[in-house]
C-alpha cells in the first residue's frame, strides 16, 4: 500500500473570480492540498466558494485567517495593491506564500518580500502559471537542445476584450497596478526570461489609454541580455491571444498557448505554406486529438497550469526544494513593466534596473 504525505492544510485569501475559476477547481483535484480555510470581506461570494467545496473555516479578514495556527500555507489571490502587505503579514505569521502576479507594485515592495522570504524561511512562489503550459514546457526542452540555433529576437502577443464596463478601479488605474502593460504583460515578460534564460535590459515602449482604461494598448520593445531584440502587443480591445514567436538561426518557433495544436517549428529553409509543412501539421494536430477531452474537462491547457503550479509548490513545501518561479522572477517581471511605463510616459528608452514608480493622477 502506498504512503501519501499528510495533505498541506491551505487557506486562500481572496474569493474572486481566479480563485473559483482556477485555485479551487486545481486544488481540489490534488490529493497533497487540504484547503482548510477561506478568507475574504466580501461575505456573499465567501459563503458561496465556502460552501461549494465544503470549506469549514471561513474568515472576514486575512488577518484572522492568518492567525489560525493550522494554516500551513496560503495562497493570496487578492488585487495587486494588496499584495504587499498581504505577503509581508503571512511571512511574519510563519506561513508559506503562493501570490498571484504581479507580485508588487514597486521596487521596494518586492524587495521586501524577498528579505521577508528570507528572513523567516518559507517557501514563496509567484503564480506565473503560463510557465507550466504543456506547449511552454515543450518549446523550453527545444529551446534547451539547441535545435532552434542562436535566438535573435522574439515577439509577444497578449490581448482580451475587456470594455472596462465592469472594472474595478485597481484594474484600470495605472498607480493601482492596473492597466494592460503592468497588470497582464507580466506574465509573458517573464516567459522571455524564462525561455531564453537572459534578462530584459532595456524598454521602449508606447501605449494608447482609453475613457475605461489609462493603459488599454500597449507595444512594448526591448532589448535583452543575450543581445536578443523583443516586442510585444498587449491589448484590451480585440480578441483574446496568447503567441510568443522565438527566432533562432536554425529556425522559427511559434506558440500559439490558447490552441491545442499551438505549437509549430519552421527549419531556416522551411516555407510554412509548402505541402510537406501542411501535412506534417495536419498529422500532428490529429495525433494530438486524443488528449483534448480530458484536458477541456479540466479547463483546458490553460486551467491546467494552476494545477500544475499548485502541484510544484507543495512539492517544494514538503521536499525543501525551492519553488520557480520565485519572488525574485516576479521582482523581474515587475522591473520590466515599470521601466516600460515609465518609456511611454517620457517617450525614451529605460534601463530595467532604475527605481521606476507607477504614475499617480
Amino acid at each position: 500500500m502506498s504512503i501519501h504525505p499528510a495533505r498541506l492544510k491551505i487557506g486562500l485569501i481572496g474569493c474572486g473570480k481566479v480563485a473559483a475559476e482556477h485555485h479551487l477547481p486545481s486544488l481540489k483535484r490534488l490529493d497533497r492540498a487540504d484547503v482548510a480555510a477561506l478568507a475574504d470581506i466580501q461575505p456573499d461570494r465567501l459563503e458561496r466558494l465556502a460552501k461549494e467545496y465544503a470549506i469549514a473555516a471561513t474568515y472576514p479578514t486575512a488577518e484572522e485567517l492568518l492567525r489560525d495556527p493550522d494554516i500551513e500555507a496560503v495562497g493570496i489571490l487578492t488585487h495587486t495593491p494588496s499584495h504587499h502587505q498581504l505577503g509581508l503579514a503571512a511571512l511574519r505569521a510563519g506561513k508559506h506564500v503562493f501570490l498571484e502576479k504581479p507580485l508588487a507594485l514597486s521596487r521596494r515592495e518586492c524587495d521586501e518580500l524577498l528579505e521577508a522570504g528570507q528572513a523567516f524561511r518559507r517557501k514563496t512562489m509567484v503564480c506565473f502559471n503560463l510557465r507550466w503550459h504543456r506547449l511552454v514546457l515543450q518549446a523550453k526542452e527545444m529551446l534547451d537542445s539547441g535545435r532552434l540555433g542562436t535566438v535573435v529576437a522574439i515577439r509577444s502577443v497578449y490581448t482580451h476584450f475587456r470594455d472596462g464596463n465592469d472594472a474595478p478601479d485597481w484594474h484600470r488605474k495605472l498607480c493601482k497596478g492596473g492597466g494592460v502593460t503592468f497588470n497582464e504583460s507580466v506574465h509573458h515578460l517573464d516567459l522571455w526570461r524564462h525561455l531564453l534564460k537572459q534578462e530584459i535590459e532595456e524598454v521602449f515602449a508606447f501605449h494608447a489609454p482609453s475613457a475605461k482604461y489609462e493603459d488599454e494598448t500597449s507595444i512594448i520593445n526591448a532589448r535583452l541580455s543575450g543581445g536578443t531584440l523583443a516586442t510585444a502587443v498587449n491589448t484590451f480591445r480585440t480578441s483574446p491571444s496568447s503567441e510568443i514567436e522565438i527566432f533562432g538561426s536554425r529556425g522559427r518557433l511559434v506558440l500559439s498557448l490558447y490552441r491545442f495544436d499551438g505549437l509549430r517549428f519552421y527549419g531556416h529553409a522551411e516555407y510554412p505554406g509548402s505541402l510537406s509543412v501542411r501535412l506534417r501539421e495536419i498529422s500532428r494536430s490529429l495525433r494530438q486529438l486524443s488528449g483534448i477531452v480530458p484536458t477541456a474537462r479540466r479547463g483546458g491547457g490553460f486551467g491546467e497550469t494552476f494545477y500544475h503550479a499548485w502541484d510544484h509548490f507543495l512539492d517544494a513545501v514538503r521536499s525543501g526544494g525551492e519553488p520557480q518561479p520565485s519572488f525574485a522572477d516576479g521582482r523581474q517581471a515587475v522591473l520590466a513593466s515599470l521601466a516600460a511605463i515609465e518609456s511611454f510616459r517620457s517617450n525614451r528608452p529605460v534601463a530595467v534596473d532604475k527605481e521606476n514608480a507607477l504614475p499617480c493622477r
